[in-house]
C-alpha cells in the first residue's frame, strides 16, 4: 500500500512539472572566437532572443571557435548533425553554392543592408533553390565591397598592384588583379595573417570587417578603398533538422529570421564596416586612399564586360543571375524586401 501511495504521489508531482517533451536543444556553431565582433554584436544576441522567446520550445546552445566547425567545413558539420545551426561564408564553398557567387561581383552593391535584403528576396523567389536543396537558410548577409590592403609601397590606384601577390577570394577579384599586373593567390581567411606576416603574400582584397575581425590590419599598412566585390554569409540548419522541429520551435526561430532580420543583419555589418575602416585609418603608419567616383566609374567601364563574360562562363545562368541581383538590389535600395 505504501508503494502504491508513493507511486501515486510521484505521479501527481510529475504532473505538476511543466511538460518539456517538446523542447529541443540546437547547437549553434559560430565558427569564430567568442570575442569576434560578429558574435558579440549580432549572432549571440540573435540566438539568445530565440531561446528567451521560445518559452521552452527550443534552446540555442552557442558554441564558439573552430573546433566544432570552421570556415571551410561548416556545411558538412550541419549536414552530419554535429551542429544543428551554423554560420558560414558561401565563398569558402564555391562549388557547393555557385549561384550565390553573384554576391561577389564588383561594382554592384551599395551597402550591406541593401545587399542582404536583396539576397534574401532572391532566395524567397526560388533563385537559390539548387544551392540550398539540403539546408534551411535563416539569415542572409551581404558583406561590404572589398578593398585592397598591402604591406609596404605605394597604393594609390589599381595599377599599383602590378608585380604584387594579392590574396583574392573570388574569381572576379582575381581577374581584376591579373588585368592590372598582379598575381592572385588563394589562402583561407584563417591562413592570411601568417601569409602576410611571412611575405608569402604582399596583400589581400577584403572588406574592413574581415581585416579587423582577423587582425590583418596588424600585417598591412596601406589601403586602397575600391568596390571590388562582396560575399554572402548565411546562418542555416539542415532541412531534415528544421522539418523535425515542433511548430512552436519553428515559430520562435522564424520570428528572428527571414528578410527583415537579414536587413537588420546588414545594418549591423554596415556599422561595423564603418568602425573597422575608421580604426584602420587611425592606425599609426597606415595610409588609406579612397578611389574617387570618377575612378570607380572608369574601373567599372573597363572591367564590366569581362566580369559579365567571366561570371556567365563560370556559373550556369550567370548573366541572368546578375540581372536578377541587380533588380533585387534596386528594389532593396528603395526599401522593398
Amino acid at each position: 500500500m505504501k508503494l502504491q501511495n508513493s507511486v501515486a504521489a510521484l505521479a501527481v508531482t510529475l504532473a505538476a512539472v511543466p511538460a518539456m517533451s517538446g523542447a529541443e536543444t540546437l547547437v549553434f556553431a559560430t565558427t569564430n572566437p567568442e570575442q569576434h565582433p560578429i558574435n558579440q554584436g549580432f549572432l549571440i544576441p540573435w540566438a539568445e532572443r530565440i531561446t528567451a522567446a521560445a518559452d521552452g520550445a527550443v534552446e540555442v546552445d552557442i558554441r564558439h571557435g573552430p573546433m566544432l566547425a570552421n570556415h571551410t567545413n561548416f556545411y558538412d558539420r550541419v549536414i552530419d548533425d554535429v551542429a544543428q545551426i551554423s554560420w558560414g561564408m558561401t565563398i569558402f564553398n564555391p562549388g557547393r553554392f555557385p549561384s550565390t557567387l553573384v554576391s561577389t561581383v564588383p561594382f554592384m552593391v551599395e551597402s550591406s543592408e541593401q545587399g542582404s535584403a536583396a539576397l534574401c528576396a532572391m532566395y524567397e523567389d526560388g533563385i537559390f533553390d539548387d544551392d540550398f536543396n539540403d539546408i534551411q537558410p535563416l539569415l542572409f548577409v551581404e558583406f561590404p565591397q572589398a578593398s585592397i590592403h598591402v604591406q609596404g609601397g605605394t597604393l594609390e590606384v589599381l595599377d599599383d598592384v602590378a608585380g604584387r601577390k594579392l590574396i583574392t577570394s573570388s574569381p572576379a577579384a582575381a581577374a581584376i588583379v591579373e588585368q592590372h599586373g598582379g598575381a592572385p593567390l588563394s589562402f583561407s581567411i584563417g591562413e592570411q595573417y601568417e601569409a602576410l606576416q611571412r611575405g608569402a603574400a604582399d596583400g589581400t582584397i577584403l572588406n574592413a570587417t574581415a581585416m579587423a575581425g582577423f587582425r590583418l590590419n596588424e600585417v598591412t599598412d596601406t589601403t586602397l578603398i575600391a568596390p571590388l566585390g562582396g560575399a554572402m554569409g548565411v546562418v542555416f540548419m539542415s532541412k531534415d533538422r528544421w522539418n523535425a522541429l515542433t511548430p512552436a520551435a519553428q515559430d520562435a526561430i522564424k520570428a528572428e529570421s527571414g528578410c527583415d532580420a537579414s536587413r537588420n543583419f546588414g545594418q549591423f555589418i554596415d556599422g561595423w564596416e564603418a568602425e573597422a575602416m575608421a580604426m584602420i585609418a587611425a592606425q599609426d603608419g597606415h595610409t588609406v586612399t579612397e578611389a574617387t567616383p570618377e575612378q570607380v566609374d572608369a574601373l567599372r567601364e573597363q572591367h564590366w564586360p569581362g566580369l559579365l563574360e567571366g561570371f556567365s562562363h563560370a556559373v550556369p545562368g550567370g548573366k541572368v543571375l546578375i540581372e536578377q541581383f541587380g533588380a533585387a538590389l534596386t528594389k532593396a535600395g528603395e526599401g522593398g524586401a
